[in-house]
């Protein structure tokens, strides 16, 4: 059965359609559609987080069932789940910056405080870029070694 199959089977299944789960979670019928046809292929977490609780399923087993990988993180005093996708990625958000936070939380801070700034546009683009550049600098230097 496709992931998209089974969302469909789901939807049916709490007595919906697709017109239905749209306007419950807020997400458009066509992508609903395109998800059940398998013309969405891999659909993003923040769809699949907004349909979930209205086909029965927890959020965790859809992304699940859409391919993404859950890995466990063990804590010092807590497990965390984590999902990745097919590339390995971390998908959500609030992880990867919990993660950036313990990493180096001066650089967490930074980093938010340069995203949450009133800089223009045009100056965050430099940010970025010199960031991105300075970054692939040093991990061509440690390749090196």
């Amino acid at each position: 059965m496709t992931f998209g199959e089974y969302v469909r089977k789901l939807r049916k299944e709490s007595k919906l359609s697709q017109r239905d789960l749209a306007e419950k979670s807020g997400i458009s019928n066509a992508e609903i559609s395109r998800i059940e046809s398998g013309e969405r292929k891999n659909p993003a977490p923040a769809i699949l987080k907004a349909i979930a609780p209205h086909i029965g399923v927890t959020y965790e087993e859809l992304l699940q069932k859409a391919g993404y990988i859950e890995e466990v993180v063990p804590h010092q005093s807590y497990t965390e789940k984590i999902y990745r996708d097919q590339d390995g990625s971390i998908i959500d958000i609030v992880k990867r910056a919990n993660i950036m936070h313990e990493k180096d939380p001066d650089w967490a801070n930074l980093s938010f405080r340069v995203a949450i700034s009133n800089l223009p546009p045009e100056d965050m683009d430099i940010i970025k870029a010199q960031t991105e550049a300075l970054y692939n600098s040093l991990m061509q230097k440690h390749k090196k070694k």
